[in-house]
Protein backbone atom coordinates (compact mmCIF):
# COMPACT_ATOMS: atom_id res chain seq x y z
CA UNK A 1 0.00 0.00 0.00
CA UNK A 2 1.42 3.64 -0.93
CA UNK A 3 2.22 5.35 2.01
CA UNK A 4 0.86 9.08 2.41
CA UNK A 5 2.00 11.64 4.40
CA UNK A 6 -0.75 14.34 6.08
CA UNK A 7 -0.01 17.23 7.51
CA UNK A 8 -2.34 19.32 9.41
CA UNK A 9 -2.47 23.21 8.08
CA UNK A 10 -2.31 24.93 11.49
CA UNK A 11 -4.85 27.70 10.32
CA UNK A 12 -7.02 24.86 9.51
CA UNK A 13 -8.31 25.50 6.36
CA UNK A 14 -7.34 22.15 4.94
CA UNK A 15 -5.09 19.20 4.26
CA UNK A 16 -2.18 18.34 2.69
CA UNK A 17 -1.19 15.19 1.16
CA UNK A 18 1.90 14.22 0.37
CA UNK A 19 2.52 11.18 -2.02
CA UNK A 20 4.69 9.46 -5.26
CA UNK A 21 3.18 10.76 -8.45
CA UNK A 22 0.74 8.31 -9.55
CA UNK A 23 -1.68 8.54 -12.40
CA UNK A 24 -4.50 6.45 -10.87
CA UNK A 25 -4.06 8.76 -7.90
CA UNK A 26 -4.80 12.01 -9.97
CA UNK A 27 -7.21 10.14 -12.10
CA UNK A 28 -9.51 9.26 -8.83
CA UNK A 29 -9.48 12.95 -7.68
CA UNK A 30 -10.51 13.77 -11.16
CA UNK A 31 -13.40 11.15 -10.45
CA UNK A 32 -14.45 12.91 -7.29
CA UNK A 33 -15.27 16.02 -9.44
CA UNK A 34 -16.65 14.28 -12.20
CA UNK A 35 -18.80 12.25 -10.09
CA UNK A 36 -20.41 15.64 -7.90
CA UNK A 37 -20.71 17.33 -11.18
CA UNK A 38 -22.80 14.13 -12.19
CA UNK A 39 -24.66 14.45 -9.07
CA UNK A 40 -25.75 17.82 -9.95
CA UNK A 41 -23.35 19.33 -7.55
CA UNK A 42 -20.39 22.20 -8.39
CA UNK A 43 -16.56 21.34 -7.25
CA UNK A 44 -14.19 23.70 -7.51
CA UNK A 45 -10.27 22.87 -8.18
CA UNK A 46 -7.26 24.24 -9.76
CA UNK A 47 -3.78 22.86 -10.44
CA UNK A 48 -0.41 23.47 -10.24
CA UNK A 49 3.13 22.39 -11.52
CA UNK A 50 6.32 22.95 -9.70
CA UNK A 51 4.42 25.51 -7.67
CA UNK A 52 2.91 27.22 -10.65
CA UNK A 53 -0.85 27.61 -11.58
CA UNK A 54 -1.22 25.98 -14.48
CA UNK A 55 -4.62 25.61 -14.54
CA UNK A 56 -6.79 28.38 -12.69
CA UNK A 57 -9.86 27.90 -10.03
CA UNK A 58 -12.70 26.39 -11.92
CA UNK A 59 -15.51 23.69 -12.03
CA UNK A 60 -15.08 22.38 -15.63
CA UNK A 61 -13.94 18.79 -15.62
CA UNK A 62 -12.92 19.26 -19.26
CA UNK A 63 -10.31 21.60 -18.54
CA UNK A 64 -8.64 18.85 -15.42
CA UNK A 65 -6.19 17.13 -18.06
CA UNK A 66 -4.63 20.81 -19.41
CA UNK A 67 -1.70 20.01 -16.89
CA UNK A 68 -0.05 17.14 -18.68
CA UNK A 69 1.38 20.18 -21.46
CA UNK A 70 3.38 21.82 -18.64
CA UNK A 71 5.37 18.49 -17.27
CA UNK A 72 8.83 17.98 -18.38
CA UNK A 73 11.00 15.29 -17.14
CA UNK A 74 12.78 17.82 -14.52
CA UNK A 75 9.08 18.60 -12.77
CA UNK A 76 9.11 17.84 -9.11
CA UNK A 77 5.90 17.96 -8.37
CA UNK A 78 2.38 18.23 -9.04
CA UNK A 79 -0.18 19.61 -6.80
CA UNK A 80 -4.33 19.10 -7.09
CA UNK A 81 -6.04 21.82 -4.82
CA UNK A 82 -9.98 20.75 -3.73
CA UNK A 83 -11.68 23.56 -2.94
CA UNK A 84 -14.17 23.84 -0.42
CA UNK A 85 -17.29 25.31 -2.46
CA UNK A 86 -15.94 28.97 -3.55
CA UNK A 87 -13.70 29.72 -0.54
CA UNK A 88 -9.92 29.78 -0.88
CA UNK A 89 -9.66 27.01 1.37
CA UNK A 90 -8.95 23.42 -0.05
CA UNK A 91 -7.09 20.18 0.86
CA UNK A 92 -4.19 20.22 -1.42
CA UNK A 93 -2.59 16.63 -2.63
CA UNK A 94 0.60 17.21 -3.78
CA UNK A 95 2.24 14.75 -5.90
CA UNK A 96 6.01 14.20 -5.68
CA UNK A 97 8.01 12.87 -9.27
CA UNK A 98 11.55 12.62 -8.18
CA UNK A 99 11.61 12.03 -4.37
CA UNK A 100 13.04 8.42 -4.06
CA UNK A 101 12.34 9.04 -0.37
CA UNK A 102 8.71 8.69 -0.65
CA UNK A 103 9.04 6.44 -4.00
CA UNK A 104 11.21 4.01 -2.58
CA UNK A 105 12.70 3.72 -6.12
CA UNK A 106 15.62 5.55 -8.45
CA UNK A 107 15.01 8.96 -10.04
CA UNK A 108 15.55 7.47 -13.33
CA UNK A 109 12.65 4.69 -12.95
CA UNK A 110 10.47 7.37 -11.41
CA UNK A 111 10.94 9.27 -14.43
CA UNK A 112 10.26 6.56 -16.67
CA UNK A 113 7.12 5.65 -14.99
CA UNK A 114 5.97 8.93 -15.31
CA UNK A 115 6.08 9.60 -18.97
CA UNK A 116 4.62 5.62 -19.68
CA UNK A 117 1.84 6.96 -17.45
CA UNK A 118 1.62 10.60 -19.33
CA UNK A 119 1.26 8.40 -22.55
CA UNK A 120 -1.49 6.40 -21.24
CA UNK A 121 -3.43 9.14 -20.11
CA UNK A 122 -2.79 10.92 -23.48
CA UNK A 123 -3.84 7.47 -25.36
CA UNK A 124 -6.95 7.29 -23.06
CA UNK A 125 -8.22 11.28 -23.50
CA UNK A 126 -7.56 10.66 -27.39
CA UNK A 127 -10.12 7.56 -27.00
CA UNK A 128 -12.16 9.24 -24.85
CA UNK A 129 -12.84 12.17 -27.49
CA UNK A 130 -12.85 9.32 -30.36
CA UNK A 131 -15.60 7.77 -28.52
CA UNK A 132 -17.54 11.02 -28.50
CA UNK A 133 -17.31 11.76 -32.34
CA UNK A 134 -18.83 8.51 -32.80
CA UNK A 135 -21.67 8.92 -30.69
CA UNK A 136 -21.92 12.57 -32.31
CA UNK A 137 -22.08 10.84 -35.70
CA UNK A 138 -24.31 7.76 -34.52
CA UNK A 139 -26.59 10.20 -33.34
CA UNK A 140 -26.48 12.27 -36.87
CA UNK A 141 -26.94 9.10 -38.93
CA UNK A 142 -30.17 8.09 -36.75
CA UNK A 143 -31.81 11.45 -37.32
CA UNK A 144 -31.27 11.21 -41.08
CA UNK A 145 -31.93 7.72 -41.48
CA UNK A 146 -35.74 8.91 -39.65
CA UNK A 147 -35.92 12.03 -42.11
CA UNK A 148 -35.40 9.78 -44.85
CA UNK A 149 -37.96 6.90 -43.61
CA UNK A 150 -40.91 9.91 -43.32
CA UNK A 151 -39.44 11.39 -47.08
CA UNK A 152 -40.52 7.88 -48.04
CA UNK A 153 -43.30 7.58 -46.58
CA UNK A 154 -44.48 10.94 -48.22
CA UNK A 155 -43.58 10.45 -51.44
CA UNK A 156 -46.28 10.75 -54.26
CA UNK A 157 -46.45 8.36 -57.46
CA UNK A 158 -47.40 11.86 -59.76
CA UNK A 159 -47.77 9.53 -62.62
CA UNK A 160 -50.83 7.54 -61.09
CA UNK A 161 -52.01 10.35 -59.63
CA UNK A 162 -52.74 12.09 -62.85
CA UNK A 163 -54.05 8.67 -64.28
CA UNK A 164 -56.45 8.46 -61.71
CA UNK A 165 -57.64 12.22 -61.99
CA UNK A 166 -57.84 11.89 -65.65
CA UNK A 167 -60.46 8.17 -65.34
CA UNK A 168 -62.29 10.04 -62.57
CA UNK A 169 -62.81 13.48 -64.05
CA UNK A 170 -63.67 11.95 -67.72
CA UNK A 171 -66.40 9.39 -65.52
CA UNK A 172 -67.83 12.60 -64.07
CA UNK A 173 -68.51 13.70 -66.95
CA UNK A 174 -69.72 10.82 -68.86
CA UNK A 175 -71.94 10.24 -65.92
CA UNK A 176 -73.31 14.00 -66.26
CA UNK A 177 -73.70 14.08 -70.00
CA UNK A 178 -74.28 10.74 -71.27
CA UNK A 179 -76.01 7.34 -70.67
CA UNK A 180 -75.07 4.45 -69.00
CA UNK A 181 -75.49 0.78 -69.82
CA UNK A 182 -75.31 -1.17 -66.85
CA UNK A 183 -74.52 -5.20 -67.62
CA UNK A 184 -75.93 -7.30 -64.66
CA UNK A 185 -74.38 -10.83 -64.93
CA UNK A 186 -77.32 -13.18 -66.51
CA UNK A 187 -79.95 -10.44 -67.26
CA UNK A 188 -80.39 -8.80 -70.97
CA UNK A 189 -78.96 -5.27 -70.88
CA UNK A 190 -80.72 -2.55 -69.92
CA UNK A 191 -80.32 0.75 -71.12
CA UNK A 192 -81.21 3.47 -68.80
CA UNK A 193 -81.80 6.61 -69.75
CA UNK A 194 -79.84 9.55 -67.59
CA UNK A 195 -81.41 12.88 -67.35
CA UNK A 196 -78.46 15.54 -68.46
CA UNK A 197 -77.64 18.33 -65.73
CA UNK A 198 -77.28 21.95 -67.27
CA UNK A 199 -73.60 22.23 -67.97
CA UNK A 200 -71.95 24.08 -65.58
CA UNK A 201 -69.32 27.07 -65.83
CA UNK A 202 -66.73 24.45 -65.11
CA UNK A 203 -67.61 22.22 -67.62
CA UNK A 204 -67.51 25.18 -70.14
CA UNK A 205 -63.99 25.92 -68.87
CA UNK A 206 -62.69 22.40 -69.10
CA UNK A 207 -64.27 21.99 -72.79
CA UNK A 208 -62.44 25.71 -73.89
CA UNK A 209 -59.34 24.36 -72.31
CA UNK A 210 -59.44 20.92 -74.52
CA UNK A 211 -60.37 22.61 -77.42
CA UNK A 212 -56.91 25.28 -76.79
CA UNK A 213 -54.51 23.15 -75.57
CA UNK A 214 -53.15 19.73 -76.12
CA UNK A 215 -53.61 16.80 -73.97
CA UNK A 216 -50.14 16.66 -72.98
CA UNK A 217 -50.21 20.41 -71.91
CA UNK A 218 -53.66 19.53 -69.99
CA UNK A 219 -52.10 16.46 -68.21
CA UNK A 220 -49.76 18.96 -66.63
CA UNK A 221 -52.60 21.27 -65.48
CA UNK A 222 -53.84 18.07 -63.72
CA UNK A 223 -50.55 17.13 -62.58
CA UNK A 224 -50.49 20.59 -60.92
CA UNK A 225 -53.89 20.46 -59.89
CA UNK A 226 -52.98 16.97 -57.75
CA UNK A 227 -49.86 18.60 -56.19
CA UNK A 228 -52.34 21.36 -55.02
CA UNK A 229 -54.76 18.67 -53.51
CA UNK A 230 -52.15 16.92 -51.46
CA UNK A 231 -50.25 20.47 -50.61
CA UNK A 232 -52.59 23.30 -49.94
CA UNK A 233 -50.13 25.22 -48.38
CA UNK A 234 -47.88 25.62 -51.90
CA UNK A 235 -51.18 27.30 -53.49
CA UNK A 236 -50.52 31.36 -51.89
CA UNK A 237 -46.67 30.84 -53.17
CA UNK A 238 -47.59 29.80 -56.92
CA UNK A 239 -50.43 31.92 -57.02
CA UNK A 240 -48.13 35.08 -56.13
CA UNK A 241 -45.45 33.58 -58.65
CA UNK A 242 -47.52 33.80 -61.49
CA UNK A 243 -49.59 37.06 -60.70
CA UNK A 244 -45.31 38.15 -60.41
CA UNK A 245 -45.07 36.28 -64.01
CA UNK A 246 -48.50 38.14 -65.60
CA UNK A 247 -47.48 41.31 -64.45
CA UNK A 248 -43.90 41.28 -66.04
CA UNK A 249 -45.42 40.12 -69.22
CA UNK A 250 -47.58 43.00 -68.80
CA UNK A 251 -50.69 40.88 -69.73
CA UNK A 252 -54.12 40.91 -67.56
Amino acid sequence: MEEIFENKNPKKTGKVFNEPYNIQRINRLKGIIKGIHEQGGCKFYSIFVDGEMVVAKNDNIELFDNYHQYMEPNTQQVEIRLHFGRSPNCNRHIFHTNQTALSGVPAKDVEQRIKEALEKQKMETEIDLLKKELKRKSKKLKQFKTLQAELDDKQIDIKDLIKQGMEIYGQFNANKSGAINPTVHGAPEVEVEVESEPETKADKHYQKMKNEYSEKELEKALKTWEIFTAYPELRKEFTELVNHKIKQNGEA
